[in-house]
């Protein structure tokens, strides 16, 4: 309400969350929206009252994110791959693994083009957890580690997960004039980051 008052611009940060998972195509900004779980219904219910509130805002819709920063599935497959000769990975959920850093870059860009509006965020293309696994290892030059794919019911989780979660980039890159880099290069640059942060540390 500050900010409406003040007409100051609120970067709000969302998620894939908000859709069902049961499309084929890349999801737009516009597409309806249908949470499944209460994380992304919480989410959603964030976006809309974020909207009533205020009328100059970025609600971005980001996934998967990992960083140098925190918890996040690169660093526990790598420190899973320390310790056992073999890991299961769901393969049956689609999404765009993104780079915290690649992010952030394209928060700056979003800003710099003065835009508002809800906007898709992450680094392009598309992979199940399973073929992210093995691309972290194959990465780290990891190759004792055997990595087989198991189905989302396999694992007592509470909470269902979107079996397909990729965000369309289009208006991200109608809007900036730019296209985020290749989830694959993303993270190669996460591994150097961390490797660069372990050699200083020591």
């Amino acid at each position: 309400m500050a900010c409406h008052r003040k007409n100051i611009r609120i970067i709000h940060f969302s998620t894939d969350y908000v859709f069902n998972g049961t499309g084929s195509a890349p999801y737009k900004e516009d597409d309806d929206c249908d949470p499944i779980n209460t994380y992304g219904a919480s989410k959603l219910a964030g976006e809309r009252y974020l909207q009533t509130l205020a009328q100059n805002y970025i609600i971005i819709r980001t996934a998967w994110l990992y960083g140098v920063n925190g918890k996040n599935f690169v660093r526990t497959i790598l420190e899973k791959a320390k310790t056992t000769p073999r890991l299961t990975v769901v393969d049956d959920q689609l999404g765009s693994p993104t780079h915290t850093k690649d992010l952030a870059a394209a928060v700056d860009l979003l800003i710099e083009k003065n835009a508002q509006g809800i906007f898709h965020v992450t680094n392009r293309g598309s992979c199940s957890w399973y073929q992210f696994a093995v691309k972290i290892l194959q990465e780290a030059g990891i190759d004792d580690v055997e990595v087989s794919p198991i189905k989302s019911d396999q694992l007592a989780r509470q909470a269902k997960r979107p079996a397909y979660s990729v965000l369309s980039m289009q208006k991200f890159i109608q809007t900036t004039g730019k296209a985020m880099q290749p989830w694959q290069l993303g993270l190669q640059d996460y591994l150097e980051s961390v490797k660069a942060r372990l050699h200083t540390l020591t």
